[in-house]
């Protein structure tokens, strides 16, 4: 082989491998910053179904004992709101919430306005139907089940460097249980979201599934894509790699 055809070899394997790499490092941060949406929102979610609200970037919604919200509320920038339809064991509607008769409440809700958390800042349109079961006399638990979608605009600045994405992603909740009293650490103790996501970024578009999984502590585990992340559910900050 003439050194010229080395020298050809070398240089495409270099270029193959500096293509690689870069690849690389686009999967890394997308995961990454998939992983800081998808649980942010199903943060937001969780005080949706009367678990804790989520620190410093949470919506504040009150969970009180002996009613149901399902007021409109704007909090943030987020204008929340919410219907709810009220059946006892029987599955019959009632006219009203009754802490010890009604047995599930049927709720959807849709979140849209502009958010800003650390580092990352957008807009969101998001719609949920949740069913919870569990409510029937003094319950010490509620699990609740639904599906989800949204559209976003995220961007992210940090070190002089500025990722825009636009997302859609669509979305199953499964036996999230969460317990009851609502208190400052009610966090779920099992249940999962799952989650399709298109993003598109700089003309590209990518597609992830992720997996959220509750323990009953803060901190959530993001599968994005099979690379796995702990988020901290308190305080909506950056995931850590496990």
């Amino acid at each position: 082989m003439s050194s010229f055809r080395v020298i050809g070899v070398l240089a495409a394997a270099l270029l193959s491998a500096c293509g690689t790499d870069s690849s690389r490092a686009v999967d890394a941060a997308l995961n990454a910053d998939l992983a800081v949406v998808t649980a942010d929102a199903a943060a937001t979610d969780v005080e949706l179904m009367r678990g804790p609200g989520g620190g410093p970037f949470g919506l504040g919604l009150l969970a009180r004992a002996g009613h149901f919200e399902c007021d409109r509320e704007n909090r943030g920038g987020l204008d929340v709101t919410r219907t709810c339809t009220y059946k006892d064991a029987a599955g019959t509607t009632q006219a009203a919430y009754d802490s010890l008769t009604t047995a599930s409440v049927i709720v959807h809700a849709e979140i849209s306005g502009a958010l800003t958390r650390d580092r990352w800042s957008g807009t969101v349109s998001r719609t949920r139907d949740l069913t919870v079961t569990g409510l029937a006399g003094r319950e010490t638990q509620m699990t609740w089940n639904g599906t989800g979608s949204a559209t976003t605009t995220r961007v992210r600045v940090t070190e002089g460097t500025t990722r825009t994405y636009e997302m859609s992603a669509t979305g199953t909740i499964t036996n999230l249980v969460i317990p009851v009293p609502r208190t400052a650490t009610s966090w779920p103790t099992s249940g999962t979201v799952t989650k399709k996501v298109v993003a598109t970024r700089n003309g590209s578009t990518f597609e992830r599934n992720v997996s959220i999984t509750f323990n009953g502590t803060q901190f959530a585990v993001v599968t994005v894509n099979g690379e796995t992340f702990e988020f901290d559910l308190s305080q909506r900050g950056r995931p850590r790699r496990r």
